[in-house]
């Protein structure tokens, strides 16, 4: 009885804080697959890869979202901790302000080079870009707030929020299908729930003084901390959304639609599994802070993970025919028998990214490096071996299982203090 007492007090935190989170987020998956089984459904496999394609660079930008959101909860978990709002409030300005900004290029980038664009990836039209990049100031902006929620632990505030977004993102997108706008309505309303996101977030400024930004020095380490943020960030949208981007280009649209389908489906781990590690950063953090022992957090959030992503892989190779032709239908089912394959994939990277985030939190940033030599070598790879959409599959998973083994042994390494030839 002492032993599980223990054990609740050194995991229930996280665990708690996880279960929420997981709980939220299954909902946020559900809605968004149904989204993109009824877009996939409605439209047919040519239109819902150009639907898919817009949600993979939508993915991409995230490579500044994510670090404005990692960055705000890393600090806001330490000054919280420290009680000190004032200085928190600071750099919240400072990363929102720097959201704005980047969030402007970005959506000049897409309007001005929506006709090249079209032309890179074989779409129909170049209006899609156009409307998804008025909106992309929005969504950086969010990422800010969501990160001072996520590091103050207000997981409640912060799943509605995601919440939000899919809601508005499901409602608006089917509506404006529905009434007939295609490809241009699910885009259309992809950049509204930018809008309402991050109306959602704004409860993240309750108990912030207004303030002027932060001083230089503060500002040079705020930067510091997320330079390896975005690194690793950069490394996930690589591995992410390479393969999408590269059979769209290598492919024809049905074939990239289907292909499109199987990631959606492979996926599920990788979001089924992101709640572990948006919970674990703040809280380890804030124990690294204060000095208070952490490290068995990392096992116990590789544990949820294992146990969450193995029994989707067990069901994804048993009955892939099944849950192809029941989420999408036989049109899909050409890429039933790669199903379980890119489920594997996607745990070896879920496993990784658990590691990765880990290291993170403790401000230390040199995994990321592991992460984006991933990432660039998937995209070489997929580029020299993309015959079958087997191969392109199979690529992904060597190199996945080769990063997670890779940053499990720099981690036990960490721990024991054992020098190596590329050490510190």
């Amino acid at each position: 009885m002492k032993y599980i007492k223990t054990l609740r007090s050194k995991f229930g935190a996280l665990a708690s804080a996880s279960a929420l989170l997981m709980i939220s987020q299954t909902i946020v998956n559900a809605g968004n697959y149904v989204y993109n089984l009824i877009m996939g459904r409605w439209l047919g496999p040519s239109l819902f890869a150009d639907i898919s394609l817009i949600v993979t660079l939508l993915l991409v930008v995230t490579f500044i979202t994510v670090p404005l959101q990692m960055t705000a909860a890393r600090y806001a978990a330490i000054h919280t901790s420290a009680d000190d709002n004032k200085h928190l409030a600071e750099i919240q300005k400072f990363l929102a302000w720097l959201g704005i900004g980047i969030g402007i290029v970005f959506a000049l980038f897409f309007i001005l080079g929506a006709p090249l664009l079209q032309n890179i990836f074989h779409t129909s039209s170049f209006t899609p870009f156009m409307i998804f990049g008025v909106a992309l100031p929005f969504s950086l902006l969010q990422g800010v707030n969501r990160g001072i929620l996520q590091g103050q632990t207000r997981f409640t505030t912060l799943a509605l929020t995601y919440q939000t977004e899919m809601w508005s993102r499901l409602l608006f997108g089917l509506f404006f299908v529905w009434m007939g706008f295609s490809v241009n309505g699910a885009v259309l309303g992809i950049s509204l729930s930018f809008i309402a996101t991050w109306i959602s977030t704004l409860p993240a400024r309750i108990g912030l003084p207004q303030t002027g930004f932060p001083k230089k020095d503060i500002r040079g380490a705020v930067a510091l901390f997320a330079l390896p943020v975005m690194v690793s960030q950069i490394g996930q949208i690589l591995i992410n959304n390479s393969d999408i981007l590269l059979v769209r280009r290598f492919y024809d649209s049905e074939s990239a639609g289907q292909y499109a389908a199987l990631a959606l489906i492979g996926r599920i781990v990788f979001f089924a599994t992101w709640s572990v590690v948006t919970t674990m950063f703040p809280i380890v953090a804030r124990k690294h802070k204060l000095g208070e022992p952490h490290r068995h957090l990392l096992w116990v959030s590789i544990g949820i993970v294992s146990g969450i992503s193995v029994p989707v892989v067990i069901l994804t190779f048993f009955f892939p025919k099944a849950i192809v032709g029941f989420l999408f239908g036989t049109q899909y089912l050409g890429i039933a028998n790669l199903l379980w394959v890119y489920a594997l994939a996607t745990t070896l990277y879920a496993l990784a990214n658990v590691i990765v985030n880990y290291r993170l939190s403790l401000g230390m940033g040199r995994e990321t490096g592991l992460a984006i030599t991933a990432g660039v070598a998937q995209v070489f790879g997929i580029i020299f071996f993309h015959r079958t959409l087997a191969e392109v599959v199979w690529v992904q998973v060597s190199i996945m299982a080769a990063l997670f083994v890779t940053l499990l042994i720099r981690d036990l390494m960490h721990k024991t203090n054992w020098k190596y030839p590329f050490a510190k």
